[in-house]
């Protein structure tokens, strides 16, 4: 009797294990979810196409690439403003060079603006966004390169101007420049879903 009575703790022991394993392993996988980007919803991305800004579904700017093709490491986004001026925003995986148009050289190669941190991975999310202050690059979550506009080589007033809404006006276009078909094009564009 003694050793059915343990024979049955036992097996009730290990289903107690089983299921506190299998509800850490659901945890995880929502929390990974999470992090991917729950509420957002991706759609192709068409080179030089002109997408209109909304920035209740579209910010930040969120954006994957794939880095399968060694001659292609260059991606390019240039911001359009009600103005009619416009900025742009170019990084290379050759060496994670950055160039923030009207705040940065244009050096790639340099490093000088180079972003740190970014994650060994083919797949890479990225989130690009700013404030009064900053523009700030995060790929798969990670913030990998901040630049702070009073570093500016250039006029506060060119590079601060250009990404906040004190002189150019909101922004209401951008694009992933094709370079004919030279650019690392984003696969993916990423919007928060209505509901």
């Amino acid at each position: 009797m003694r050793i059915l009575c343990l024979l049955l703790a036992l097996i009730v022991l290990a289903y107690t294990i089983e299921d506190a394993h299998r509800e850490k392993l659901v945890k995880n996988v929502r929390k990974l979810r999470g992090r991917k980007g729950k509420g957002w919803k991706g759609r192709k991305v068409i080179p030089d196409k002109k997408y209109d800004f909304v920035s209740g579904r579209m910010s930040p700017l969120r954006f994957r690439t794939v880095d399968d093709d060694s001659s292609r490491t260059e991606t390019w986004l240039t911001f359009n403003y009600q103005s009619g001026w416009w900025g742009q925003l170019r990084f290379s995986s050759s060496g994670w060079g950055v160039e923030l148009y009207a705040c940065t050289d244009d050096k790639l190669y340099d490093g000088k603006n180079v972003m740190t941190g970014v994650p060994n991975t083919v797949k890479k999310m990225w989130s690009v966004h700013w404030d009064a202050d900053r523009f700030y690059i995060d790929c798969n979550g990670k913030n990998v390169w901040t630049f702070e506009f009073k570093d500016s080589i250039y006029p506060d007033s060119d590079c601060r101007g250009m990404y906040t809404e004190t002189e150019r006006g909101a922004l209401t276009q951008f694009k992933f420049d094709g370079r004919g078909g030279g650019a690392n094009m984003p696969d993916k564009l990423f919007v928060k879903k209505t509901y």
